[in-house]
């Protein structure tokens, strides 16, 4: 240890590790699945031969270890792996995403032959093997589709109102045709490096949660369980599928987390891709700006966050430095979800010639503005006209969503007063909008992802109440992932 800290790797050395152990993972991915030859705009990237990968890495190992000959990789990484592995964030974040996930996937799995598909279904299949078409299920054949193929565009297709994958961002998909394409790039392969991606991303994503609760709450024990709340919440369903949850939760806790500590870098680039993740990315500038300016407005807005000698040295990141200066940048950092939107806006307009031609084409989807008022109004008059048995009885897949939408806004208020103007505003500008343009549509999986509530909810159950949470939670979500991989619709 004393050698490791008074003489810590050079970042290149470090740089130069990485790429070895990705050649060689690539090298052994090829070896098993077969190579593969691509076109990235316009540049061909053909990976064939895993023994080209090998020697690559051998030929960097040896300049690496040249130049510098402390740390050897081999010997430096077990012993990092094994000390991240002791960690408390990162067995919280693992146990709570091997444990639910497996669990779910099981679920499914058992449901698909003991109650069987909904009539008329499955709309689609890449398989006969029910446990390789598992992950074969509603959008995720618009990712896996994109992947493959790419977007597609038709002025006539849109004139008729019909779908069209230009709808869904380009990251997850990507990600997933890099990984599919290592695996074989066979239906199954894609399907597998999906999940693959969605199950890193989520994993990531509760060990940044785990530490940002940390952070916020002074409590390894409240930060443990809100992963576990984000693991068990009844529309978590969708973190272990091939959809763009985990994506999207991983980049928005990452981008706030090293925020607000001021790493701006960092932030930057995870903010970029929340922004090419989702259409809604591009909010996340909002509370980011609100965090830069935290400085210059009065201390109830930026809440009653507790402060631990974690985050006495986490000032605000327009307070580093000339106040000025640290403005400015901070701001161009908060632009960076926002960025990501419009780089993808420019390539819809090359090409549809209209760079908010994705936006337009959500309503193909039944998305398109209708107001709060409305969707208050129906579900008012249904109770009304017909009592609680009517409503929960008819429109049971309502209920799901309403309630998603209950545990997403109720904590509003409190997560304000606790946490912050930002942290409120997040959860705000990630329902309300698609509530106003497509009603309780996907409301649920979207309430999913706004970590500020599980933060508060956390941070106020007593520890003697949190298992009856987390088994509540949990059987929930069991019904949702019977619903959601028999093919019923639940969202």
């Amino acid at each position: 240890m004393a050698e490791s800290t008074s003489h810590p790797l050079p970042a290149w050395a470090r740089v130069a590790d990485a790429i070895c152990l990705v050649l060689a993972l690539v090298a052994l991915l090829v070896f098993l699945y077969g190579g593969f030859r691509e076109r990235v705009l316009g540049l061909r990237i053909a990976i064939t031969s895993p023994a080209r990968m090998v020697v690559w890495a051998i030929i960097l190992g040896i300049v690496r270890h040249y130049f510098v000959p402390q740390r050897p990789l081999w010997a430096d990484l077990p012993a990092r792996i094994r000390a991240a592995s002791k960690t408390r964030e990162w067995r919280t974040a693992f146990t709570a995403c091997i444990g639910t996930r497996a669990a779910i996937l099981f679920v499914g799995y058992l449901a698909v032959f003991l109650i069987g598909y909904a009539p008329r279904q499955p709309g689609w299949r890449i398989s006969d093997n029910e446990f390789l078409n598992l992950q074969a299920r509603w959008d995720a054949g618009w990712y896996y589709g994109i992947a493959t193929d790419g977007y597609y565009f038709s002025y006539g297709m849109q004139e008729r109102g019909e779908q069209l994958n230009i709808v869904f961002f380009p990251a997850f998909p990507l990600l997933m045709r890099v990984a599919g394409r290592l695996l074989g790039g066979a239906p199954a392969s894609m399907f597998l490096g999906g999940t693959a991606v969605a199950l890193g991303a989520f994993f990531v994503a509760l060990w940044y949660l785990f530490r940002l609760a940390r952070d916020l709450l002074g409590d390894d024990g409240k930060a443990s369980t809100a992963v576990w709340l984000v693991a068990t919440y009844p529309f978590a369903v969708w973190f272990g599928a091939v959809y763009t949850e985990s994506l999207y939760l991983l980049g928005a806790v990452a981008t706030l987390f090293h925020f607000r500590r001021g790493e701006l870098w960092k932030a930057g680039a995870w903010g970029l891709l929340v922004g090419l993740t989702r259409p809604n990315g591009c909010f996340l500038s909002i509370p980011l700006a609100l965090m830069a300016v935290g400085p210059w407005l009065p201390g109830w807005v930026n809440g009653r966050r507790t402060v631990t000698a974690a985050t006495a040295a986490t000032a605000a990141p327009a307070a580093a430095g000339s106040a000025g200066r640290g403005l400015v940048t901070a701001m161009l950092t908060a632009a960076a979800p926002g960025i990501g939107v419009l780089l993808y806006s420019a390539y819809m307009w090359t090409l549809t010639d209209n760079p908010l031609s994705w936006a337009e084409g959500h309503a193909a989807w039944g998305r398109s503005y209708q107001g709060l008022s409305v969707l208050v109004a129906e579900r008012y008059r249904f109770l009304t006209d017909g009592g609680v048995y009517a409503y929960t009885s008819q429109a049971s897949d309502d209920v799901l969503q309403v309630a998603g939408i209950l545990f997403a806004l109720l904590p509003v208020w409190p997560v304000f007063r606790r946490f912050g103007l930002a942290y409120a505003v997040f959860i705000l500008i990630n329902i309300l909008p698609p509530l106003a343009a497509g009603g309780v549509l996907s409301a649920g999986r979207f309430s999913s992802v706004l970590f500020p509530s599980f933060l508060w909810v956390a941070s106020v159950i007593s520890e003697e109440h949190r298992p009856a949470w987390l088994g509540s939670f949990m059987a929930v979500q069991a019904l949702n992932a019977v619903l959601f991989y028999t093919w019923r619709e639940m969202f």
